[in-house]
């Protein structure tokens, strides 16, 4: 229904991001990349509390307001897909880094260990209009089947 709104919302400014570490609600800005196939990538600095909060409760919640004061969340689970040094990370990392200029300020370069690639597995996406219309709601639970992913796609929403 709003699908192209709500993948230019993600595309276009720094979502906050909703996690828990030993039970403390935590709060941090991050920067989600789509990729073609309509998959959602986080990156992170390896060395950050967030990364040992994320193995030890990988659920998460991205929240992005728009210019118009639209409201986009996104429930799901952070998973790591991707090897320091394989093929697919590098892939990744240059696709970010090219539509993402402010990633290079976040790790060395040449340090690839220094640098996680999260892929967000989305199990609820809630977008409000500025007339706080809840106009699109897609809702897979996580204990129905957690290893199925729910992705932006061309077109809409799509399970993957």
């Amino acid at each position: 229904m709003y699908e192209k709104e709500v993948i230019d919302l993600v595309r276009s400014g720094t979502a906050f991001m909703g996690s828990v570490d030993d039970n403390r609600p935590r709060v941090r800005p991050m920067k989600p990349y789509i990729d073609k196939d309509g998959h959602i990538w986080l990156f992170s600095r390896y060395d950050s509390q967030k990364v040992a909060a994320l193995q030890a409760n990988p659920r998460v919640e991205l929240c992005l307001m728009g210019k118009d004061q639209e409201v986009l969340s996104i429930y799901g689970r952070i998973k790591d897909d991707t090897k320091p040094g394989s093929a697919v990370f590098r892939a990744l990392r240059d696709l970010m880094v090219a539509e993402i200029p402010d990633m290079k300020h976040y790790f060395a370069e040449q340090d690839e260990n220094s640098l996680v690639i999260y892929r967000l597995v989305v199990h609820e996406i809630r977008y409000m209009r500025p007339d706080c219309q809840l106009t699109t709601r897609v809702n897979l639970p996580m204990e129905h089947d957690p290893d199925v992913d729910l992705a932006m796609c061309q077109g809409g929403f799509c399970l993957m």
